[in-house]
């Protein structure tokens, strides 16, 4: 069984990453006279949606209490505004977050008030709330790095899931101590080692191929990019693992074989694209 997942994953991990860079080469392109970015952003929105979708479903499969419609709807109309901000002024691209949040959280905070919801009025908020901003802010401002420099969408990705690859390789071939098994117990020391280097040599590699000249990242920075990239990639792969143990799930959905659903895709990305916008923005 471990030995076909292994095999499984070592076609379709390829297959994925060529897939994302035929999508690269059409946002490059420019095809059909569309802006810079448009292709990849229509990838995450359908992606950010798809994730939400997952996520109420996880959560209503344990009886948790959650506002789906209402979370899809914000987590939609959230990422579609990205798209015709100019992101190039912090202020604004920050007023879509502030202003969705407070518009998503009040109507729930209100109707929780009333008789019918009060008793899973407080949980039903927090669900909901947890979603917006574990899934719908980390897409809004991946959009915003197409939008912003197109390379880094390309670069995150290859560091991120490149790290994957590397501690999945690493856990398979030489993991003997458990990193947190009560949240994750595939997960060893060993491979979050091959994991981390493998981000940091692939932050180092890549950066002069993909964001120079546009964004200058010397090599103590693509260093720290590296592990910090890492660090959030594994972290963001650790809470998905635990939101699924809490509800009682092996996967997010069955959208791959030996990887599962959308969240089980993008959950290593979530954090670690809030991170590098930030150091986008300081760099640029």
């Amino acid at each position: 069984m471990a030995g076909s997942e292994f095999r499984t994953r070592a076609v379709l991990a390829p297959a994925m990453l060529l897939l994302v860079g035929c999508v690269y080469w059409l946002d490059f392109q420019g095809l059909f006279g569309w802006k810079q970015g448009v292709w990849s952003a229509a990838v995450l929105l359908v992606l950010g949606v798809a994730g939400a979708w997952e996520y109420v479903l996880l959560l209503r499969g344990a009886g948790f209490a959650v506002a789906g419609k209402t979370l899809l709807c914000f987590t939609a109309g959230l990422l579609a505004t990205a798209f015709p901000l100019g992101w190039h002024q912090i202020d604004r691209e920050f007023y879509p977050l502030v202003f969705g949040t407070m518009l998503l959280l009040f109507p729930l905070a209100v109707r929780s008030l009333g008789r019918q919801d009060m008793k899973v009025g407080l949980e039903k908020q927090g669900a909901t709330l947890l979603g917006f901003v574990f899934l719908a802010w980390p897409m809004y401002f991946a959009i915003g790095t197409c939008f912003r420099h197109l390379p880094s969408v390309l670069y995150v990705v290859l560091v991120c899931k490149g790290g994957d690859i590397g501690g999945y390789c690493a856990g398979r071939l030489l993991g003997r101590r458990k990193l947190i098994p009560h949240v994750s117990p595939g997960k060893t020391v060993e491979g979050a080692l091959g994991s981390l280097l493998a981000s940091a040599a692939l932050a180092v590699l890549l950066r002069g191929g993909l964001l120079e000249p546009e964004v200058h990242l010397p090599l103590w920075g693509a260093l720290l990019a590296g592990v910090a990239l890492n660090f959030t990639t594994q972290t963001g792969d650790l809470i998905e693992s635990l939101l699924k143990r809490r509800c009682g799930a092996k996967d997010s959905g069955r959208l791959l074989p030996a990887h599962g659903g959308v969240l089980d895709l993008v959950d290593s990305l979530l954090f670690s694209f809030c991170v590098w916008f930030l150091v986008l923005v300081w760099l640029t």
